[in-house]
């Protein structure tokens, strides 16, 4: 099971902080997403749920069709900030990413998570 770290989606001055799984969102994927680990500054921001940073519209969901180190195709869900959901999509492939305790690769290819609105 991956450890879970703070993170901090930046929002022009707003920060929103979060837990994700460690080492997911460092080097190029943090700049990329617009998600980086939490500094010694933001340690104090409240955390909030995923599901209400998406509901809300300040975070997406992305799914990236990835090749594991072993050289088995797999699936990352990501999240990224509303401002770069326009360049995420080009930005990403190729990109190797790691989760501490979890499993690393290559992200082959990134598109939009289906939003399901209703179900009635």
């Amino acid at each position: 099971m991956a450890k879970l770290d703070k993170f901090v989606a930046t929002v022009g001055t707003a920060k929103y902080a979060f837990r994700a799984p460690a080492g997911l969102y460092d080097g190029s994927i943090a700049t990329e997403t617009g998600i980086a680990a939490a500094g010694d500054a933001d340690q104090d921001l409240p955390d909030y749920p995923v599901k209400n940073l998406l509901r809300k519209g300040i975070l997406r969901r992305v799914t990236a069709i990835t090749k594991t180190s072993a050289g088995k195709p797999s699936r990352l869900k990501l999240l990224c900030t509303s401002a770069k959901l326009t360049t995420i999509l080009d930005a990403l492939k190729g990109d190797p990413y790691s989760i501490t305790g979890g499993g690393s690769g290559t992200i082959q290819s990134v598109g939009f998570s289906l939003r399901v609105v209703s179900r009635g």
